[in-house]
């Protein structure tokens, strides 16, 4: 028996391809790019967010937005201040700690668990319109990968549940191989998703340095490092300084 048997045509080959690299480059800082790839071909999600529950407050291993909008800005800040704690999620995030299996959610699953609040100030307000929760463990850490599309990206496309589970399984394994198996920080830093400028202008605002400063640094114009912080700001869903020390806190 051929493999062509079990990968007919050539979607399954390039789902291969797209795995096989995110597997290589697990543990390392290219992880991000690749993952949000194989995410943006596959699922076209226009915003992802991956948290670690294995402490008391969550800890924002990914956050991008693809649609880069307004509305949707400072939502991880806002999630990691305060909304984890009316998150409708957090029963199930605590039983698969225990079970350490895969659980896939839909927004429609967990809607009528939400306060008004909480669907306004993370749905209706940033016109969020759909939402997949992929929440898996192990034995080093409990993690949450939400996915979000926007009003105009409309609903995502349910596939045959056999095929979905196996599919958001084998997402699941491989966040877990790189996020667990790379516990030192720079193996869990939202800033992964960014280009090598971008990243390093974030990580100099993190050590504390101005504009100025790292513009000297940098052997930039001020004008350079505002710009790219702009667009680094737009990639991570956030739109102050504040809110990236926020993302990328660590314990």
């Amino acid at each position: 028996m051929s493999l062509e048997y079990f990968v007919p045509g050539e979607g399954p080959a390039e789902l291969l391809d797209r795995l096989s690299v995110c597997i290589a480059t697990a543990g390392t800082n290219s992880f991000n790019a690749h993952f949000l790839a194989l995410i943006a071909r596959l699922i076209r999600a226009d915003q992802c967010m991956i948290f670690s529950y294995r402490t008391d407050r969550p800890v924002c291993y990914l956050s991008y937005n693809e649609r880069h909008s307004r509305s949707a800005q400072n939502l991880a800040q806002r999630y990691l201040r305060e909304g984890f704690s009316n998150d409708p999620l957090l029963a199930q995030i605590e039983a698969v700690r225990q079970t350490q299996d895969t659980r896939i959610i839909d927004l429609d699953e967990i809607r009528p668990a939400m306060s008004e609040q909480y669907l306004e100030t993370f749905f209706l307000r940033s016109g969020i319109v759909d939402k997949i929760a992929v929440i898996a463990a192990n034995s080093a850490d409990v993690i949450c990968m939400s996915f979000y599309r926007y009003e105009e990206s409309g609903r995502f496309h349910r596939s045959d549940a056999h095929v979905r589970q196996s599919f958001w399984k084998a997402i699941a394994a491989i966040a877990l191989l790189h996020y667990s198996s790379a516990l030192q920080e720079a193996g869990q830093s939202p800033l992964d998703s960014l280009s090598g400028r971008e990243k390093n202008i974030c990580e100099a605002m993190l050590r504390g340095l101005t504009s100025d400063a790292i513009a000297w640094e940098m052997k930039l114009s001020s004008n350079t490092v505002k710009t790219y912080r702009r667009r680094a700001y737009e990639k991570l869903g956030i739109n102050s300084k504040s809110a990236l020390f926020e993302v990328c806190r660590r314990r």
